[in-house]
């Protein structure tokens, strides 16, 4: 059906004008290119001058994988506080022994691929701790060793490397856990695990052609935001770590999805100055117990499946090249109540006494649609991200990767509650959509600036669109992945 002339011209002016802003304020007018407008009378809406995108500039893609998990186009999907051995009984009920072919399986079907860190110490329990990576051998599953007597700085480089050849041997090894959340000094904490005392660790490592892996604060351990940026920056600068990982457990109480999104653009931005993968923990479960007190076990738990899986989509839309559940196993003291002597429903992927947890199906649930898009997320650089609806535009206020607008090459127009993060994959456009609504399904629904071939992956299923426009009904916390072709 024709439109009228006066439509069709306003159209078109509407559309040159939303690509030539895009294009000035993205820096990538250079990527549009348009055919000669026909005349007036001879313009439909079928034959209208199409709009194409030059392909990117390939960048650079700063990201961390391992043969053993699949290699490159691999996420890492890992777990902090792996198997260990039988370390405590109630009521003459011994803990089970997770370092076996039993917790191995349930750890890889539920899409954790890398263990980043385990209590079994190398330097206190060498035959577990080889055993730990003979399973990872047979399962497909990578493990970073812990070894203090390395991490600690007590031996020398030489007897390092020696010792590492002894774990090295192993398809399944990844690296070697040096520290979780260093301080440092004048700037949070009382010196113990001071960063700078790591730093000869590092360098050691990264010698040895070894991975260090370590894990920061979140800016609810400083006094002031200025010292949060200069401990993220520092810990760049002088660690040359791998990898950047940060938790920020946003489903309790004394947190905020205003900071979350803080601390996510703080990381991110500390990965891209070193030129490294930002990893990203997600938490799994509640009521953490550090301190060893015990809890009310009717305290509702938390986070639920909406969240859950906002918390991972809304991390890779960022840009995170990994993710990191919290915690993987449930450590016995976590499992303390005050109702019920024990709760192991509380927190973990895998309660304390080897069952499944709700956290467990929630990431189970994850895993197809990780592995569907992640050869793409591996292989993309992130350019920004897009936020629309009140609510997102509202919490993302102190995230300094919001791009302005809802337009980004190829996308005109985003309606409905979204976060989208903007990707150049290889020199194509890729979109990460997320509903930002932890709660309810929302249709999120985009424009484009024309028809265009795209595909998209929503619960691991690969759909081929040739659109001008695409409605997409999602679940709570959801995330689809646009690639255009």
């Amino acid at each position: 059906m024709k439109r009228t002339k006066k439509a069709v011209l306003r159209g078109i002016c509407a559309a040159l004008s939303i690509v030539s802003l895009s294009g000035a304020f993205f820096g990538c007018n250079a990527d549009r290119t348009t055919n000669d407008p026909q005349t007036e009378q001879e313009l439909t809406e079928t034959d209208m001058p199409k709009i194409v995108y030059e392909p990117m500039e390939i960048e650079e893609v700063h990201s961390l994988s391992f043969d053993v998990i699949g290699g490159k186009d691999v996420m890492p999907i890992s777990g902090y506080y792996g198997p260990y051995l039988t370390s405590y009984s109630y009521n003459g009920e011994a803990q089970p022994d997770m370092i076996n072919d039993t917790y191995y399986r349930l750890i890889k079907e539920c899409g954790v691929n890398v263990i980043c860190y385990t209590p079994t110490n190398y330097a206190s329990k060498p035959d577990a701790a080889l055993k730990m990576l003979e399973l990872g051998d047979r399962h497909g599953i990578g493990c970073f060793v812990t070894d203090t007597k390395i991490s600690s700085g007590e031996i020398t480089g030489a007897e390092a490397a020696e010792r590492i050849q002894n774990y090295s041997k192993y398809a399944s090894f990844c690296g070697v856990h040096v520290v979780d959340e260093p301080f440092l000094k004048d700037v949070v904490g009382d010196g113990s695990r001071e960063m700078t005392s790591y730093v000869p660790v590092f360098d050691l490592l990264k010698s040895l052609g070894v991975v260090a892996g370590s894990n920061l604060l979140p800016s609810t351990s400083f006094h002031t935001n200025e010292g949060f940026e200069a401990y993220a920056e520092k810990f760049a600068e002088i660690c040359d770590a791998p990898y950047i990982s940060f938790d920020y457990y946003l489903f309790d109480k004394t947190k905020n999805v205003k900071d979350y999104f803080y601390n996510l653009s703080v990381y991110r931005e500390a990965a891209n100055r070193a030129g490294v993968p930002l990893w990203v923990f997600v938490q799994a479960g509640s009521q953490w117990n550090d301190a060893s007190n015990r809890f009310d076990s009717e305290k509702p738990y938390y986070p639920d499946e909406g969240q859950f899986k906002w918390n991972v989509n809304t991390a890779l839309a960022y840009g995170a090249k990994g993710i990191e559940y919290f915690p993987l196993i449930q450590p016995y003291w976590f499992a303390w109540a005050e109702s019920t002597p024990f709760d192991f429903e509380r927190n973990g992927l895998i309660g304390a006494w080897g069952g499944k947890t709700q956290w467990y199906g929630y990431a189970q649930d994850l895993q197809p649609h990780i592995a569907a898009i992640d050869e793409v997320l591996m292989n993309s650089v992130n350019r920004g991200v897009l936020v629309s609806g009140r609510k997102a535009i509202k919490e993302t206020v102190r995230s300094s990767c919001i791009l302005e607008g809802t337009s980004w090459r190829e996308l005109s127009s985003i309606t409905g509650s979204a976060m989208v993060g903007c990707f150049n994959y290889q020199g194509k456009t890729a979109l990460y959509v997320v509903n930002y609504d932890m709660k309810e399904t929302e249709t999120v629904q985009l424009t484009f600036l024309d028809r265009y071939d795209f595909y998209v992956i929503q619960d691991a299923e690969k759909t081929h669109y040739r659109e001008t426009a695409l409605d997409l009904t999602m679940q709570a916390g959801e995330g689809v992945l646009i690639v255009f072709e």
